[in-house]
């Protein structure tokens, strides 16, 4: 899943939704200037596209070789 929030792009790398805990990895990135990666759950019976964006604000930050891993085909510069 890809999806516009304001001046950032957020790309889904992996959603899972069991028993009704939504986690999410997400990429966002800022104005094709760099990138960051989250991980995190969200509040319970969270969709994917709501979870995704709660999962930016307020996940956890991957270390840059965790989120290449995910994020692969992201060519812009990590932002520390």
């Amino acid at each position: 899943m890809s999806k516009e929030v304001g001046t950032r792009t957020l790309i889904t790398g992996r959603y899972y939704n069991a028993n009704y805990y939504a986690t999410a990895i997400v990429a966002s990135i800022t104005e094709g200037i760099d990138w960051a990666a989250y991980i995190g759950g969200a509040p319970v019976f969270a969709p994917e596209a709501e979870a995704v964006e709660y999962v930016c604000a307020y996940g956890c930050k991957m270390s840059e070789p965790d989120a290449r891993h995910y994020f692969p085909d992201i060519k812009l510069p990590y932002r520390r």
